[in-house]
């Protein structure tokens, strides 16, 4: 087995609809260690902080029921980080966020030293770029990820209710440059290839992001439409599931980086791989996406495997 760790937040998604309302535990990165948890082909590590209310005691048993292992998660003194959700007929969500303790995490020495047993790191945090000891423990993972020859994953996870002004989005496009040059494997919402590429066309937006990053795995999620991938300088269509029963689509790309990502490592793919086994494993995480939309909250299909 493998490890793999996830850096970001764990937070309450607060759901409203119809009136009512509704509170399951969330986070870009942790819907990703817990998943990859889930699956339990890797050992999933999660890298954040915790809060000091009444959510802490929830959010511990989930890192046990989906095998999380805790030795980079740290207490804050803060609240949990809340997202307000809020779901439209055809169950796209819109996020309100309350920030506090996802914030507060910082990269300690001893970390960096257990580090050097970690195999793939992913990059997927909502929150990771915005100011606090979070964005630096993010910059320094990622230095050390390139220093060690670490392979790793890249998500920017756009919010527009984190990054309103020009100047933000501007500073927001800044950051993702790196990482975007840098990671092995690479996943974008069709908003984040635009907004990231300002190129109209996909298909040449994903070339321009394959230039850039030739060895790069690159997949563009389009909903219920197909998936898109980059691979040796040529552009493939995968079909997506679609749901029987569509519910709550909040935790659908995190499933499906999730997937990706633990088939990715456990059959070691690097630039040699055949388009035909990447394929395959992008079929794999389409499906594995397919059974959370089926459920509210980002990881409540997990107590549902198939």
């Amino acid at each position: 087995m493998k490890n793999i760790v996830s850096i970001g937040e764990v937070l309450m998604d607060v759901y409203s609809e119809n009136n009512t309302t509704k509170s399951e535990v969330g986070g870009a990165s942790f819907n990703v260690a817990c998943s990859i948890g889930a699956i339990n082909k890797n050992n999933s590590y999660f890298m954040g902080s915790l809060g000091n209310d009444e959510f802490s005691p929830l959010i511990k048993e989930f890192i046990k029921r989906f095998n999380v292992k805790d030795e980079f998660v740290q207490a804050s003194d803060k609240p949990t980080t809340i997202a307000k959700v809020t779901l439209d007929e055809n169950k796209e969500r819109f996020f309100q966020f309350i920030r506090n303790s996802d914030a507060e995490y910082q990269l300690e020495k001893e970390n960096r030293e257990k580090l050097s047993k970690i195999d793939f790191i992913h990059f997927g945090s909502a929150t990771g770029f915005l100011d606090g000891n979070l964005k630096k423990s993010y910059n320094q993972l990622f230095e050390l990820a390139v220093e060690n020859r670490i392979k790793f994953s890249f998500d920017p996870n756009f919010r527009d209710k984190l990054w309103v002004t020009k100047d933000e989005i501007k500073a927001f496009k800044m950051h993702c440059q790196k990482y975007m040059e840098k990671a092995s494997l690479i996943k974008f919402s069709e908003d984040e290839l635009l907004l990231l590429t300002e190129i109209e066309n996909q298909e040449e937006a994903i070339k321009s992001i394959m230039q850039k990053n030739p060895t790069a795995l690159v997949c563009i999620t389009r909903g219920c439409n197909d998936t898109i991938f980059g691979w040796k300088n040529k552009l493939n269509y995968v079909p997506t599931i679609l749901a029987e029963n569509l519910v709550d689509t909040t935790g659908a790309g995190d499933a499906f980086i999730s997937n990706l990502i633990n088939e990715y490592v456990s059959l070691e793919i690097n630039e040699n791989s055949p388009t035909e086994q990447i394929t395959e494993i992008i079929k794999k995480s389409n499906m594995f996406a397919n059974q959370t939309v089926q459920y509210l909250g980002a990881l409540s299909f997990l107590e549902h495997l198939k």
